[in-house]
């Protein structure tokens, strides 16, 4: 159809426009891969248009005669800026690593992680909670006190709130030592890996050639930064990156792109920008062997705690632990952030047949605190409150959705921390043969 004269409709109010912004490696890193897979699926071309440093557009055309569909609009700044603007209606959408905390939809798109990195000639290789709290404040000011070598501790940190926000998490008030930082977490990355004294703190995306310190607790348990630990927020300074709207309702494409950013199909694209993608994995049982080995050795000669870890190793020794887990905000029963993605991202792999002829079981831990029996209610109680959850958002299934708890016997880390104790309060979820009920 061809329009010609003065009451033909302007070409340019019939395109899709929307405004994002947010830090630059989810504007420059992220949304780039997302909208071109997006483009590809929709049979469009896709182009981006650097017009600064700080701005990019992003357009959306039909191959055949390059007439424009969709322009999108990106700017860099920070998360707080992006924030405003989404609430002033100065943006449709933004981007970022903070949870908001006004009245605004938002969903997990992606996961990242802090790390603590060191060069590859550093022999280091753990360090526990309170050595990493140490490093980080400037109290342990020299590799020395680590049995290191005699070299002052060199910090390089990213510059940012979401540092402190992460840090608070398990720290609470920090106040870090003196240090170079850094708004490019590559040069970050470079510097540390060119200097054998130096400790940095980069994004899992981002830790180039250094070489990432396992965090520790005084327990024992130890907390490696990997996809799957950070997957299921087992890692202690696991970043949700989020993506926030104001609840305008967008034009069809803009739409269609939000629901393709946050569906399975998107996830590849994901991993493949250097982000941890929310694809649900899946661990064998015998890959959980330091976990029972502490649960056995807690147990001691307490039997009724023996009998219990046996109860756990006898319900799941057949199945296969998920990445996806659900944990709750500190002090209370409701879910966090990632956690309430997870019941849709779990929900819709339900209704695509990704445990057909199987069985998911909820499973239910807490931590330390109270006493063994009661612990055991609460982690049964906890387990089918989040199944409920699940089954809601599911509807009809032919998948049996079951739940247990078995309270304070498998921890994931030490007790002795706040961070610790929340980590080891939560739902599990396991896949195994339905014929094992």
């Amino acid at each position: 159809v061809t329009c010609d004269g003065e009451d033909c409709p302007d070409p340019d109010a019939l395109i899709a426009r929307a405004k994002v912004g947010g830090p630059e490696d989810m504007i420059h890193r992220l949304m780039p891969p997302l909208l071109e897979s997006f483009a590809d699926r929709e049979g469009l071309g896709y182009r981006r248009i650097f017009t600064s440093d700080e701005a990019v557009t992003w357009e959306l055309f039909r191959p055949e005669n390059e007439e424009v569909l969709a322009r999108i609009e990106g700017s860099v700044g920070t998360e707080e800026e992006a924030l405003t603007q989404l609430v002033s209606r100065d943006a449709h959408l933004s981007l970022g690593r903070k949870e908001s905390d006004v009245d605004v939809d938002q969903d997990v798109i992606a996961l990242d992680a802090l790390v603590p990195v060191v060069s590859v000639d550093n022999p280091r290789a753990v360090i526990t909670l309170e050595q990493f709290r140490g490093l980080l404040t400037g109290a342990i000011g020299n590799w020395a006190a680590l049995d290191g070598d005699d070299f002052p501790v060199a910090l390089h940190l990213p510059e940012g709130p979401d540092v402190r926000r992460s840090l608070s998490r398990v720290f609470g008030g920090l106040r870090l030592g003196e240090g170079v930082r850094y708004d490019d977490n590559k040069a970050l990355a470079r510097a540390v890996a060119d200097d054998p004294a130096a400790l940095g703190l980069v994004p899992l995306s981002r830790i180039g050639n250094t070489v990432p310190l396992v965090i520790s607790g005084s327990c024992g348990l130890a907390s490696p930064a990997t996809r799957a630990s950070v997957k299921a927020e087992d890692y202690p300074l696991t970043q949700p990156l989020f993506l926030h709207r104001n609840g305008a309702r967008q034009p069809r494409l803009i739409r269609d792109f939000i629901a393709y950013a946050r569906s399975h199909e998107a996830q590849p694209v994901i991993q493949a920008a250097g982000f941890v993608d929310q694809g649900i994995g899946r661990i064998a049982f015998d890959r959980q062997g330091d976990r029972l080995a502490n649960a056995v050795i807690s147990a001691g000669s307490d039997q009724d705690r023996m009998q219990e870890v046996q109860r756990m190793v006898a319900t799941l020794m057949e199945g296969q632990r998920l990445t996806l887990t659900f944990r709750f905000r500190d002090g209370s029963s409701e879910l966090d952030a990632q956690s309430t993605s997870n019941i849709r991202r779990l929900s819709d792999a339900i209704g695509r047949g990704d445990f057909a002829g199987k069985e998911l079981m909820f499973v239910g831990f807490t931590d330390g605190q109270g006493a063994s029996d009661g612990n055991v209610r609460l982690s049964i109680r906890r387990a089918k409150s989040v199944r409920r959850a699940v089954s809601a958002f599911a509807g009809d299934s032919d998948v049996p959705l079951v739940a247990d708890g078995f309270g304070e016997i498998l921890p994931m880390a030490c007790d002795d921390t706040a961070w610790g104790r929340q980590v080891n309060r939560r739902v599990e979820v396991w896949v195994r043969g339905q014929a094992l009920r």
